[in-house]
């Protein structure tokens, strides 16, 4: 998948949530930065962990070297896919 597609899929996945009120999904697509979606930084370790659990029934942990990532969109983007293509046969327990 793109990382236009995985824009595109944080987008869809955004405004499931609550933080992502108010926020529509031309905003994510024309953003560079969460803080230009007003979201903090705390918001968005939620908005990956709520993703973690729909998408990886909660069995994927959440990565130290992925905060540095989570402040703009390609970054959030990117974890979204190293999520996706997490092997949960492999994923530590």
């Amino acid at each position: 998948m793109s990382a236009d597609a995985y824009r595109k899929k944080f987008a869809d996945f955004l405004l499931t949530q609550p933080m992502g009120q108010g926020v529509s999904h031309e905003d994510v697509m024309r953003a560079t930065t969460r803080e230009e979606l007003g979201i903090s930084s705390l918001n968005i370790i939620l908005v990956v962990v709520n993703y973690i659990k729909e998408h990886k029934n909660d069995q994927v942990p959440i990565k130290p070297e992925w905060v540095s990532r989570l402040s703009d969109i390609d970054g959030i983007a990117s974890v979204l896919r190293e999520i996706d293509e997490t092997d949960l046969a492999q994923a530590p327990a």
